[in-house]
């Protein structure tokens, strides 16, 4: 190689007689941040359909359990306590024979 490179030495010089860009750069990572921030924005809408339709549901399910056991809770709360206590299987076919 040559000590010299003429084509490298006329290209340096003309860059540097080039007008500097206008406005000030970006910082670093900048468009990365916007990006990221503009997805997890998206993807944590709470105005999705699919999640609008779950909270729906599970509003709609607990209606119908509070229902259910409000209206069947004068009948549990009055059964008598007979009906709770479980025989031994093997002491009622013994008492059979």
């Amino acid at each position: 190689m040559k000590p010299t490179q003429p084509h490298w030495n006329r290209l340096a010089a003309g860059a540097r007689l080039a007008p500097a860009p206008a406005g000030a750069p970006a910082p670093i990572g900048f468009a990365t941040r916007v990006v990221a921030r503009a997805f997890a924005a998206q993807t944590a809408s709470p105005t999705s359909l699919y999640e609008l339709f779950s909270w729906r549901a599970v509003a709609a399910a607990v209606i119908l359990a509070l229902g259910s056991i409000a209206f069947n809770f004068h009948a549990v709360a009055s059964t008598d306590e007979d009906v709770l206590v479980v025989n031994d299987p093997v002491a009622e076919v013994l008492s059979l024979t």
